[in-house]
Formats: C-alpha cells, sequence, structure tokens
C-alpha cells in the first residue's frame, strides 16, 4: 500500500539540534566531535509522535534501528514498516519521510554519516573510509533484518558512552562495527520469525476484519498462550494485541479513504462500538476518524488533479 497520508509534496534539508529530554536525545557533530558523525539520536516515545514531514539530509546516510515495536518510514513512492530487529536505511539527499510513531516501551536509535569528506571520516584511514562508504551504497535496500539482541546491546553502549564519558574513539569504533554488521546482514538476510509465528501472521492478516481470540490465534500455532505472546514478541518486536490493532487501523484507512463511513468501518473491523474504534484509531494516529477523513478530503480538493481551478 502507497499510503502518502503524512507526505507532503515538497521536501526540505532537515537539521537536526542539540537536545536531552527523557522521551529525545540528539547529539550533534559540535558535542560528539566525531568527524562524520553528524547525529546520533535516541527516541523512548511516551506518547504517539507525529509524522516527520518529506525531508533530506545532505550528503548524509541517516540508519534508523528499532529495537521494538514498529517505526514507518516513506520514500521513493513506497511506504516500510519496519519491525524491531531491523534498520532502516535513507541514503544522501534522499527525500523520506516518516508516519506516526506508536507506542513502545522501547528505545529507537539513529544516526547521521556525513560522507562529503571521507577523508577524514570516524577516524579511518581514506581507502579503508571510502571502501566503508562504498559497501554501505552497496547495501540497495531501505530495510535490514538484523539480529536485535546482538545489535541493540551495540546500540545500547553507544548511546552510554555518548551520554557518559565520550570517548570519541570508542564511539567511532561502536559505529563502524554496526555499520559492519549491518553490510554481513542485508547480504545474509536474519529470518525474524518462525513457523509458528508465520501462521500467527498469516492467520492475523486473513482474519483481520473479525474479532481476533488470542487463545484462538495461538492454538492456531499450536502453542501456550504464554509461549505464544512471549514468541510472538520476541520475533516481530509487538505484542500480538499491538500488532492486530496497527493491522486493523491500517485496514480502516482504506476504508475511510474510500468513502466508507465511520460506523460501518467499525463494524465492519469488529470493533465494539465506533467510539473504541475511534479511541483506537486516535492512539495510532493522533487523529480521530472524523479529522482523519477531513483531511483527506481536502487533500483531494487542494490536489492538481482535481481538475477544477475554481476549488
Amino acid at each position: 500500500m502507497n499510503n502518502q497520508d503524512n507526505i507532503q509534496q515538497e521536501y526540505i534539508e532537515w537539521e537536526d539540534h542539540f537536545q536531552t529530554t527523557k522521551e529525545k536525545v540528539h547529539l550533534t557533530y559540535n558535542e560528539l566531535k566525531i568527524p562524520g558523525l553528524r547525529l546520533f539520536g535516541m527516541l523512548h516515545p511516551l506518547t504517539a509522535s507525529a509524522p516527520l514531514r518529506l525531508h533530506i539530509h545532505s550528503s548524509a546516510f541517516e540508519i534508523t534501528f528499532v529495537t521494538q515495536g514498529e517505526m514507518a518510514f516513506y520514500t521513493n513512492g513506497k511506504d516500510y514498516t519496519v519491525p524491531g530487529g531491523s534498520a532502516f536505511i535513507s541514503y544522501p539527499n534522499e527525500p523520506h519521510s516518516t508516519n506516526q510513531i506508536p507506542l513502545t516501551p522501547k528505545q529507537i536509535y539513529w544516526f547521521q554519516l556525513d560522507i562529503s569528506d571521507p577523508e577524514n571520516f570516524l577516524f579511518l584511514s581514506p581507502p579503508i573510509a571510502r571502501k566503508l562508504i562504498d559497501d554501505l551504497y552497496s547495501i540497495r535496500k531501505h530495510m535490514v533484518n538484523t539480529d536485535n539482541k546482538e545489535i541493540t546491546q551495540i546500540m545500547k553502549h553507544i548511546y552510554d558512552q555518548c551520554m557518559g564519558e565520550r570517548n570519541s574513539l570508542e564511539i567511532a569504533s561502536y559505529i563502524i562495527i554496526f555499520l559492519q554488521r549491518l553490510i554481513y546482514f542485508s547480504q545474509n538476510e536474519v529470518q525474524h520469525r518462525s513457523f509458528d509465528i508465520d501462521l500467527a501472521v498469516s492467520y492475523i492478516n486473513k482474519h483481520i476484519t473479525e474479532e481476533l481470540n488470542l487463545t484462538e490465534i495461538a492454538r492456531q500455532s499450536m502453542l501456550s498462550l504464554p509461549q505464544f505472546k512471549q514468541k510472538f514478541k520476541s520475533y516481530t518486536g509487538t505484542s500480538p494485541r499491538n500488532y492486530i490493532n496497527i493491522k486493523k487501523i491500517e485496514y480502516s484507512k482504506d476504508l475511510l479513504r474510500n468513502g466508507t463511513s465511520i460506523t460501518n468501518t467499525a463494524m465492519q473491523l469488529s470493533f465494539n462500538t465506533s467510539t473504541y474504534f475511534a479511541t483506537v484509531f486516535k492512539k495510532y494516529t493522533l487523529l480521530t476518524p472524523s479529522e482523519y477523513v477531513a483531511k483527506c478530503r481536502n487533500k483531494r480538493n487542494a490536489s492538481p488533479s482535481s481538475g477544477d481551478s475554481s476549488q
């Protein structure tokens, strides 16, 4: 699905500034003093976050690693849902954006690598720096599955160093290790799910309009309910109920955009009441269904392809 709900037609060049709060950390080159590392950031969402508009990072890779939950990105006309244990890569000067960030109990880490000067990059010698940059370009995909436990430990170590002693050489060394592992995983894709979790995901997607019962899904997966909950979260990065809600809201947005009423949308997706549907919808989109429908209508009316210049 090509969901451009939060995409502006024109992109901006993004500029991050120093910030440290309980929820978000931005450390720039001014704080880190590591050549080629333009930014290191951490997000620990306490509430759903509004989407970022379409933007670029001039001469810089931006790599985001999601530890748990899901994060939605958009680039080159395509949406990417990045689950826990996966990284999203935006390439230098490539317009990209995010959708709403749902509630998640774990961190999202990201950093920007300025490649404008390979002669002065992560304390590496120029030939090795150029080779590493070429290898990053060679990944040729935006989402890479990794070994969640291993990469989370690397990112946590970088974060702890950034927030503590700030040993520049150690931080740069762990960034390089992360990049080498990312390149490796891009060539040897990690399979996040197992057969039983694949069965669960397939069952959920096939029956997404129904009132899904976790005990029945666990039975379809041939697991006990406690085993199912633990394994599902371990392999997908989110709880079964959160996954179901995300998929239901994605489906509901299609229905609403195509003219289905809010009440009928709630009924088709087996929500008990339209009020409860509206509550869940707003949690994941920051909009009520009515606001979402109005937003879609306004975008259609404002579109140059609408054919009526008087509107």
